[in-house]
């Protein structure tokens, strides 16, 4: 039997998984820990999913769904960008908690994720071929979101190579820059987006507000668009922790772009957010993009079409955003048990000497196995990252495709599971790493 003969495109995407670890995760996930009923399950540390305040979030939306009459216009169609109320709400919601700034509502529309606002965003801003500069490591599906429909190419700036050398600063100048713009000219490519993530995925670093302008002016200058993805805003590591304070010399508090924005009113300058991360609601499918450039919102809502959130979500997640005393409490409780299961793992990879990377927010460590590679290569990694999974039942995110070059470096996603289980699971793996020949 002929198998019939799809696109280019379409035999790409059947041939290659969206990501590497995704097989494994749906195994995993099949085979969960549970002390009572499964105590040789496995721990999916792999997957970038907020599993400590499900709970929190579950309880307010059946709240508002029993509560709450479902308006009318929820069963019609709504504006392009979102409904004009629900942006109202969200514009506040971020101007209070995330911004500190004025977010007009005309400045933001929102898409079924962050996923689809990456991608019709690149979509609208670059044309197939040009250039996005982005600090490795960094997030994988990038590729994927920014590459597969739009043709944007993805240039992994090497900033560091051991995890010592970033320090207390974020890892992107503007000197690096000016040699990737160099570089690319002479390649005969376009430079168009610099694309930076704060607080960072998969190293939990901060850029502050200074280190924001200076790279903001200088986009400005060469006009290039600068993104910033601050998914991770509201998931911040509490840095003056007593047990955890002596990773950070330097105090700092967040700062989001939008304040840059606002002060240098640039059509180059964009902010991405979503509800997935902090408000552990990846299945609800909510992202946001915030722009001053009137040419982009516009372009934005005409090729937003496939990618609209349904207007039940809207309207829920306004409801949500509106409370602002569950927010206030939803946000200080986030901040302390993500601390508490990122001071778990710290604490357990400092006993046992191993590097990593201090997280500032987030919810990950990026944490060095390179000292148990056999060899310094990519399929003795993938062994490691294999081996780990199979005496342990801890699935990590390994280092391929975050672009950075040295090997060994490994995701470990702390929010994933129960404050509990994340303690069997690094007892479990730091037992096995004991008893493998370091080189």
């Amino acid at each position: 039997m002929t198998i019939p003969s799809l696109s280019k495109r379409g035999n790409a995407l059947a041939a290659n998984p969206a990501r590497i670890d995704i097989e494994i995760f749906m195994e995993a996930m099949q085979n969960l820990f549970c002390p009572d009923t499964n105590p040789d399950g496995a721990f999916p540390l792999n997957v970038a999913e907020n599993q400590l305040m499900t709970s929190e979030i579950k309880a307010r939306l059946s709240l508002i769904l029993q509560e709450s009459e479902v308006p009318d216009w929820v069963l019609n169609y709504t504006d392009l960008l979102g409904n004009t109320d629900v942006r109202v709400a969200i514009a506040k919601f971020m101007e209070r908690y995330l911004c500190k700034c004025p977010i007009p509502e005309d400045t933001i529309g929102l898409s079924a994720g962050a996923s689809a606002i990456i991608e019709t965003s690149s979509f609208v801003l670059a044309n197939p071929g040009d250039v996005v500069v982005i600090p490795a490591p960094s997030y994988p599906m990038y590729t994927n979101d920014l590459g597969i429909k739009s043709g944007i190419e993805r240039y992994d700036l090497q900033t560091h190579y051991h995890l010592g050398e970033l320090g207390a600063k974020a890892p992107v100048t503007t000197t690096l820059l000016e040699g990737v713009l160099r570089e690319l000219q002479e390649q005969g490519k376009c430079f168009k987006i610099l694309l930076i993530t704060s607080p960072d995925n998969p190293t939990g670093c901060r850029y502050t507000e200074k280190e924001l302008r200076t790279l903001a002016r200088w986009c400005v200058e060469h006009e290039i668009h600068m993104i910033v993805n601050e998914i991770y805003g509201l998931s911040l590591i509490d840095t003056e922790d007593e047990f955890l304070k002596a990773d950070y010399p330097s105090a700092s508090s967040f700062v989001s772009f939008a304040k840059i924005m606002q002060e240098l009113a640039s059509n180059y300058l964009h902010l991405w957010y979503a509800f997935s991360k902090d408000f552990a609601m990846s299945g609800l499918r909510v992202g946001v993009v915030h722009s001053l450039n009137e040419n982009f919102i516009r372009g934005f809502a005409n090729v937003n079409v496939p990618h609209l959130v349904s207007n039940l979500t809207q309207w829920a997640l306004a409801e949500l955003v509106k409370d602002t005393n569950f927010i206030d409490s939803y946000v200080l409780k986030n901040k302390k048990r993500i601390t508490q299961s990122y001071a778990l793992v710290v604490k357990h990879f400092r006993t046992h000497k191993i590097p990593y990377i201090p997280s500032r927010g987030s919810f990950f460590v990026w944490v060095d196995f390179s000292e148990y590679l056999v060899e310094d290569t990519t399929s003795e990694q993938e062994k490691l990252w294999l081996e780990i999974y199979k005496n342990t039942g801890v699935l990590l995110t390994p280092g391929e495709g975050f672009g950075h070059q040295k090997k060994g470096l490994f995701r470990l996603v702390f929010t994933a599971v129960p404050l509990g289980h994340l303690k069997v699971a690094m007892d479990r793996m730091m037992m096995y790493l004991r008893h493998r020949k370091r080189t």
